[in-house]
């Protein structure tokens, strides 16, 4: 498997926050995210949780059946400091 640089990583990461930008203030699965920007849901995953990191997005965890679904949106600040740079 071949590594993604991180400059691509922070392109990445700024197509999720406007793809949550744009689906604003709907909450999304990881799957939802992953299939819109043709990418793997590990990987996509794994940046959405740097991003939680970042208080960049929130989530919402349902457990299921023995199985975790995390839903996904963005932060309300962001979404207010993003629209006003728009």
């Amino acid at each position: 498997m071949s590594l993604i640089s991180d400059n691509k990583k922070e392109k990445i990461r700024m197509d999720i926050l406007r793809f949550l930008y744009d689906e604003y203030p709907k909450m999304l699965y990881t799957y939802e995210v992953a299939d819109a920007l043709t990418r793997n849901d590990e990987f996509i995953l794994g940046l959405l949780i740097e991003l939680r990191d970042k208080k960049a997005v929130h989530w919402i965890e349902e457990t299921k059946g023995g199985k975790i679904k995390r839903k996904w949106g963005m932060n309300e600040l962001i979404f207010k400091t993003y629209k006003e740079l728009l």
